[in-house]
């Protein structure tokens, strides 16, 4: 049953419920009793909204990316150069981890989610892979902007989008590695400035 039929406010507390639980206990051990515990909420008002846990989890894969998206967009509506918006738009979405919080924990499992989905032949459907798309568009499109305003070099914009957001994956994981903000803030400065270097004329 989709949760919108119901109470979308309640809904958006069992999700949020769940990604307190599941980041805590993961997503094996993290129990249905448990989230509606977290939510203040009886078990049984929990099935009313998901009819399972997998389906909490899905739900809670499209609330991260959709917000997610959502400030993508928001940053590549601005008013920047080419230049300006890749180096937003790559600290914007590293520097997220500090925004979602625990929510970061549970990154793995939406990623090995993702992958089962993709080796089933349901890559079209899943969540993750279709927010990775728009994102990787939004990356292709500020780059023939800059090339277009003479700002980058010629390129394989694919090629190039695809490392950018392999980028934020990258320092993402490493900060969860080691929690050294200020390290993270030099290094994050640094790898952004090498990677817009880079794609100059």
């Amino acid at each position: 049953m989709s949760p919108l039929q119901k109470d979308p406010a309640k809904a958006d507390a069992i999700i949020r419920a769940a990604i307190h639980i599941f980041a805590r206990d993961g997503l094996d051990k993290g129990k249905i009793a448990d989230i509606a515990k977290e939510a203040g909420i009886g078990k049984g008002t929990v099935y009313e909204y998901f009819s399972s846990k997998d389906e909490i989890f899905h739900a809670m894969v499209d609330t991260i990316m959709n917000d997610m998206v959502d400030a993508s967009e928001t940053l590549y509506a601005m008013d920047l150069s080419p230049r300006d918006k890749l180096r937003t738009f790559m600290r914007m979405n590293v520097e997220i981890i500090f925004e979602m919080d625990e929510a970061m924990l549970i990154i793995t499992e939406m990623w090995a989610q993702g992958a089962r989905a993709i080796q089933r032949g349901e890559h079209e459907s899943t969540q993750l892979s279709a927010s990775y798309e728009k994102m990787k568009q939004f990356v292709i499109n500020i780059l023939k902007a800059g090339v277009m305003s003479e700002d980058f070099r010629d390129m394989n914009f694919d090629g190039v989008a695809t490392l950018a957001l392999a980028f934020i994956d990258g320092f993402v994981w490493q900060f969860m590695l080691n929690t050294d903000r200020a390290a993270f803030d030099r290094a994050l400065m640094e790898g952004i400035e090498s990677f817009m270097e880079g794609l100059e004329r």
